[in-house]
């Protein structure tokens, strides 16, 4: 996945009344990138940190109840699996996952 291929989901996601029955997996996978790239802090809480680990999980496991409920959400999304686990791993790895994580921020809080 990469930039052209947000910019088509961020299309698909604000078109809500044709694609209504994909906005809302649309919106898991959106949420899951939020949570595992969200920045750490020195003071944040150990749920947090959790939540961080548990979403990056999510997008990486390669087996079993996670891994299917990953594949699963994907297929409702309309997303490949494999795709999307590139673009995450883009996004952690990046020095700087800000701009796409306030795009994903903006669209999520319009709902």
């Amino acid at each position: 996945m990469n930039q052209k291929d947000l910019d088509n989901i961020l299309e698909i996601h604000k078109d809500t009344k044709k694609y209504s029955d994909r906005v809302l997996f649309i919106s898991v996978v959106f949420q899951a990138i939020l949570d595992a790239t969200k920045p750490k802090t020195n003071t944040e809480s150990t749920s947090i940190t959790m939540l961080r680990d548990e979403a990056t999980s999510w997008f990486f496991a390669s087996i079993g109840v996670t891994s299917q409920n990953f594949q699963f959400i994907c297929d409702y999304a309309g997303l490949k699996p494999k795709r999307v686990r590139e673009f995450v791993s883009y996004v952690i790895n990046s020095k700087n996952p800000e701009e796409i994580r306030s795009k994903l921020n903006s669209i999520l809080k319009k709902k």
